[in-house]
């Protein structure tokens, strides 16, 4: 899949909760044009799609209220996502994972804490949903 891996690199290389939260907020993004792109063709996993996107909107709007979120510009679109629809599943549920892991995490005690564990728990759900079942 094309620009799969940027989210993931910029989850690894983000050192503090502000480049964090903002790498955070960019995988969520992410991972919705990445599901929405795929929906047409998901078939039987439509519903989990669905679901999916929904639970990665609700985590990019969670970043959005942390106050130590950088605030820029508007930012162009996510690149365009390739792939069939389980290859996106599969690529969406490890970010899910990634996600969670690294908010559960970087606010706890921060006045961003609230809104961190609001999206980390999005981000579970979207592993939950996508992941094969022995990898839940």
């Amino acid at each position: 899949m094309d620009g799969d891996l940027r989210p993931q690199a910029l989850l690894a290389a983000a050192a503090d909760l502000p480049s964090l939260l903002a790498a955070a907020y960019e995988t969520f993004e992410h991972i919705l044009a990445a599901l929405r792109s795929a929906e047409e063709s998901a078939g039987a996993m439509l519903p989990a799609f669905v679901m999916a996107a929904a639970a990665a909107a609700n985590g990019r709007d969670a970043i959005l209220t942390a106050p130590s979120l950088p605030r820029a510009g508007p930012q162009p679109p996510p690149p365009p996502i390739g792939g069939t629809p389980l290859s996106i599943a599969d690529h969406a549920a490890t970010l899910g994972l990634l996600l969670e892991s690294r908010l559960a995490t970087a606010a706890a005690g921060a006045a961003d804490e609230d809104a961190a564990g609001r999206a980390a728990g999005c981000a579970r759900r979207i592993h939950q949903l996508l992941a094969p079942a022995d990898d839940r």
